[in-house]
């Protein structure tokens, strides 16, 4: 599926021009690169053979954001978008992987030629082999689907997603929407990573009796936070689905066990009780709870 994504990226940077973006290289493998713009987006360049880049997002000299981006060395095969607060200070701090002999190799990557701020990102469909039935994003590359829910006339679907490249990496939850299932609306970015780790597979329910103190009808979401070890989090919705916040008191399940991961939680109406499966190691786990 990740070829099909890369036309459009490409043919995207035809449309803006070359923003200035100097990288302050410390060594031969780290680089700050400042960012200054009232544009929403930097462009990113990636090649597809490239070895990952870290790149730690810094806002008034507080991280928001990691990712992982195979930023270009000798071309560009595409773009992607990270979205910037405009006229705000904030900085890359990029650690590249791979052999880098000196720093004057670092300062000739063809990353920093390239880069680009835009106002907006070109997400027409140009592609031959994209699919017109199935559900795809609008770029990136999605995996297995989660947190699928119905409300109010409108079916939610949530997917494994990675903005910034082909391949999987930097799990978050991208989040579309449709009243027929056959045509799709991209929605914002539903759930990003955060300290605890990236965003691994999960479920939504719809909490129509406020057991869990949100507010009646309120769409609770259970996913696998995967950092050093993996626990369940919670983030919840009191408009519909559109944005979610975090639980303040993740995680709210930890384990010891390695592979710990993909809750599914249901009502059980026989015992009033929401009941979580999960998979635990090579078997499944049942829990359960009146309140969450």
């Amino acid at each position: 599926m990740k070829k099909c994504f890369l036309t459009l990226l490409l043919a995207t940077a035809c449309c803006f021009a070359k923003g200035q973006v100097t990288p302050d290289v410390l060594s031969d493998k780290h680089a700050l690169v400042r960012l200054s713009t009232s544009e929403r987006y930097l462009l990113l360049p990636v090649e597809e053979k490239a070895e990952w880049a870290h790149v730690k997002v810094l806002r008034e000299n507080y991280p928001v954001r990691t990712l992982n981006v195979r930023l270009a060395i000798d071309k560009v095969d595409y773009y992607v978008p990270l979205e910037v607060k405009a006229n705000c200070s904030t900085l890359l701090d990029i650690h590249f992987n791979g052999d880098r002999r000196a720093t004057g190799a670092l300062k000739g990557l063809a990353c920093w030629k390239e880069m680009r701020y835009a106002g907006t990102f070109d997400t027409e469909n140009r592609e031959r082999l994209r699919p017109s039935y199935h559900h795809t994003p609008l770029y990136g590359w999605m995996n297995d689907p989660n947190g699928m829910f119905y409300k109010d006339g409108v079916c939610h679907l949530f997917y494994q997603w990675n903005p910034y490249g082909s391949q999987w990496e930097n799990m978050t939850w991208g989040h579309s929407t449709s009243t027929d299932l056959v045509r799709w609306t991209a929605q914002p970015t539903a759930i990003e990573a955060d300290g605890l780790g990236t965003i691994f597979s999960g479920s939504c329910v719809v909490d129509h009796n406020n057991t869990a103190g949100f507010g009646a009808g309120a769409v609770v979401a259970f996913y696998t936070s995967a950092g050093e070890s993996q626990t369940q989090s919670m983030a919840y919705s009191t408009d519909g689905g559109r944005t979610f916040t975090k639980y303040g008191a993740n995680p709210v399940i930890t384990s010891n066990v390695p592979d710990f991961r993909d809750p599914k939680v249901f009502w059980h109406e026989e015992t009033q009780r929401w009941m979580m499966v999960l998979a635990v190691g090579q078997e499944m786990q049942i829990y359960s709870s009146a309140v969450f």
